[in-house]
């Protein structure tokens, strides 16, 4: 698995002109800026992905009850991801008898579709005071 100094080591090497600290400076709080838009009730895009975030659970009396409330943060292809995905090249290797197998989605963008879903839930919510779930959440969470 790469993570994000594997990325930006990668980053480096195709001549990025930042230094390494600053590169992983920008990625971490990009990365904390994200987290804290899609939390604050936005829907963020990326561009490599799109995040989405919901409230799961009955609201009984339409307030928020952290044992059975939680929020969903859904996550889903973006278009870049989704371009790549579609310029992707596939090969499948075979015995060493058999010819590999080549398959270029390029050439079929309406047969290829991205469809997976990943969607993680944050159960750990503390609202002390003002709630930190978001903006979009607020209003609707002091009428409870």
């Amino acid at each position: 698995m790469k993570g994000m100094t594997e990325i930006v080591d990668e980053l480096i090497k195709e001549g990025l002109t930042v230094d390494r600290e600053t590169a992983l400076d920008l990625v971490a709080r990009f990365n904390r800026k994200t987290a804290d838009m899609v939390l604050s009730g936005f829907n963020v895009n990326t561009g490599l992905v799109n995040l989405r975030t919901s409230v799961r659970g009955p609201l009984h009396g339409g307030k928020w009850n952290p044992a059975v409330n939680w929020l969903d943060v859904t996550i889903t292809p973006g278009k870049d991801l989704y371009d790549a995905v579609a310029e992707t090249t596939v090969e499948l290797l075979g015995e060493k008898d058999e010819p590999m197998q080549t398959y270029d989605l390029s050439n079929q963008p309406n047969q290829f579709k991205v469809s997976s879903q990943v969607q993680t839930e944050v159960r750990t919510l503390n609202i002390p005071g003002e709630p930190a779930c978001g903006m979009a959440f607020r209003q609707w969470l002091y009428r409870s």
